[in-house]
């Protein structure tokens, strides 16, 4: 019996007014040998008839319902039926290029020494317009290499899951990721413990582990919405940032056994105590409502703690935030260990590749 390469999953509930265009950039797709496995949890906006004329009418399209455990349990729902050995999560309300599939496919098949390929992402406003600030790029994907975000790369472990130290996302949407299924028998599945966040320790469990080669010349959407999973206005609690800190302690349990033990050892020797010190002064210099409030914090924390402490000279001295600095500190760090964290593709042009089944 044969099997599709990939597996577009769709998890879903009550998205119906985007479904009609999230199903057609599938369908659009130049790269033809996928199934289509949709898990939806028991909608009651039209959407679970949308996907049984679906069903109908494609044979490549299998659907199924699925209890309402939240959103991460059915994103794993979906990849429990998943039978490709390439695995994209179609979020309900998002888009992608119509040669995304195939040139994310064609770049794993000529690198099987990565576990993920990643694209460009477009942020999209609720009517499927690309937003003015593509504030995407700000964040440490383009900070970390930015001269390589128009280049393809390979992005070896585990720098993007060190990047996470500093307590952002490298990965800001799935639709940016199609990855091996077998990398889930490493890493596990997506956990849902810190609610709508949650997708960042799983990002950070590729990163530490997986070698992940971008592809720079196509795209995939994030749309900005209302009624989207992710709370804005959560990110910036004091509560999210603790979420943060859990998150980052459970990938690294999960990893490090898969880890080089020199990178182990500096992160217990170092780079751990320093980089949570850090965001803890960060966060909580954030939440002081006044200048002086401020001056008497760093104050209080210059004294009771080192990474502070050089933190503060530094800034004075016109040296980069940490946050700006971090990046290349830890590049050169990996570098040190002979673990370089960047590697160019072959110099030939990336293929299409339409391979027929697995067997």
């Amino acid at each position: 019996m044969t099997s599709p390469l990939v597996s577009v999953c769709l998890p879903n509930l009550n998205t119906y007014p985007y479904l009609r265009e999230r199903v057609d950039t599938i369908l659009a797709q130049t790269y033809e040998n996928w199934e289509l496995v949709i898990s939806d949890n028991h909608s009651e906006d039209g959407a679970w008839e949308f996907f049984q004329d679906l069903a109908r009418q494609d044979p490549r399209v299998s659907i199924a319902q699925a209890p309402r455990e939240g959103l991460y349990p059915n994103w794993n729902q979906c990849v429990r039926r998943a039978r490709g050995e390439y695995v994209y999560i179609a979020t309900s309300d998002d888009g992608m290029a119509p040669d995304c599939l195939e040139k994310m496919v064609s770049a794993l098949e000529r690198h099987p020494e990565c576990d993920a390929a990643h694209c460009k992402l477009v942020v999209v406003d609720e009517n499927g317009a690309p937003l003015t600030n593509q504030w995407w790029l700000e964040g440490l994907f383009g900070r970390s290499l930015p001269d390589l975000v128009d280049r393809a790369h390979i992005r070896k472990a585990p720098y993007d899951g060190l990047l996470c130290l500093l307590g952002e996302q490298v990965y800001y949407s799935i639709t940016e990721l199609l990855f091996r299924r077998s990398l889930f028998a490493r890493i596990g599945q997506f956990e849902a413990d810190w609610g709508s966040v949650s997708d960042f320790n799983w990002y950070m469990r590729v990163g530490l582990v997986a070698n992940i080669v971008h592809v720079p010349d196509t795209w995939a959407t994030w749309r900005v919405h209302s009624k989207q999973a992710t709370d804005f206005a959560v990110l910036r609690t004091s509560g999210h940032q603790q979420k943060v800190d859990q998150m980052i302690e459970a990938a690294l349990r999960v990893c490090e056994p898969q880890m080089d033990p020199a990178v182990v050892e500096g992160l217990h020797a170092r780079w751990l105590d320093q980089m949570r010190e850090l965001r803890t002064y960060y966060r909580e210099l954030g939440r002081r409502p006044s200048a002086v409030d401020r001056r008497v914090f760093q104050l209080a924390q210059m004294i009771d703690g080192a990474s502070v402490r050089s933190e503060v000279v530094g800034r004075l001295m016109g040296k980069p935030k940490w946050t700006d600095a971090a990046p290349d500190e830890i590049r050169r760090w990996l570098e040190s260990l002979e673990l370089g964290p960047v590697a160019s593709p072959d110099a030939g042009e990336v293929h299409s590749v339409q391979r027929l089944s697995v067997e």
